[in-house]
């Protein structure tokens, strides 16, 4: 009788853009399908590899991804340092006109374009003032600790250039997502706060539709915050997973 050969097999220390993104594109498949495109998007194996799998070790490396994303949260974090350099946020106040119309342009379809919206909000940092602050490394990442708001003060990062921007999108796309999102989060809830300000010192805008207008952006805002900072990554191949282990029994 032929010995069963065992699949060995290298999750990732974690999940970055291009996992995140590669999600997005299997919505068409069957469910196997995506499970294989899905276990394909975060090892080193090829579909082509995965196919000539047994059904239980698909399955068994399939929960170990599963278990990554729902174990993935949000978290914003102002400036980390990622291979060797770092980067820190650009709040929406001390954007120029050119970079916020890039990223309100890139922000109609965020997923989509994720690592170039990552690109204009993070750059590297020029001036700092770090001294004597706490620094949480990993691995893969460094991250330096403190309140968001306070920590903007204690930094200048470079001048906006649309070609580093494109140049550093392809470095984000190896970001753990749980940064990408955070920061997202964050800017899509200092923009609403923006837009509400604006609204409430219209003269042009009539009181009801004013009323109205903050309601819905307070709305917005609320769901945005909510909760304790934590969001499942699933996709719709993820509720499925009991259905097809049930399958393989």
């Amino acid at each position: 009788m032929a010995k069963k050969k065992t699949i060995e097999v290298n999750l990732p220390d974690y999940f970055a853009i291009k996992h995140y993104k590669s999600l997005g594109s299997f919505e068409h498949l069957e469910e196997y399908e995506k499970v294989v495109a899905t276990v394909a998007a975060t090892t080193e194996h090829s579909s082509d590899e995965i196919m000539k799998w047994s059904i239980v070790d698909l399955m068994s490396v399939y929960k170990g991804v599963s278990q990554m994303l729902s174990e993935t949260s949000i978290e914003f974090y102002p400036v980390f340092e990622f291979r060797g350099v770092t980067y820190g946020f650009q709040p929406l106040s001390k954007m120029s006109v050119g970079e916020f119309i890039d990223l309100e342009l890139r922000s109609q379809d965020p997923i989509k374009n994720l690592e170039e919206i990552m690109g204009i909000l993070y750059r590297p940092v020029t001036k700092s003032r770090f001294d004597g602050m706490e620094w949480r490394a990993k691995s893969y990442i460094k991250t330096l600790v403190g309140s968001a708001e306070n920590m903007f003060k204690y930094y200048e990062v470079e001048e906006y250039d649309t070609e580093k921007r494109d140049y550093r999108a392809e470095i984000f796309k190896e970001l753990p997502i749980h940064y990408a999102l955070g920061s997202l989060n964050f800017f899509l809830v200092f923009a609403l706060i923006l837009q509400k300000n604006i609204v409430l010192s219209s003269p042009e805008i009539p009181e009801l539709t004013k009323t109205q207008m903050v309601e819905e952006l307070n709305l917005q805002i609320q769901l945005l915050s909510i909760g304790d900072g934590s969001m499942s990554l699933e996709t719709s191949i993820l509720p499925n997973f009991s259905t097809l282990l049930g399958k393989t029994k």
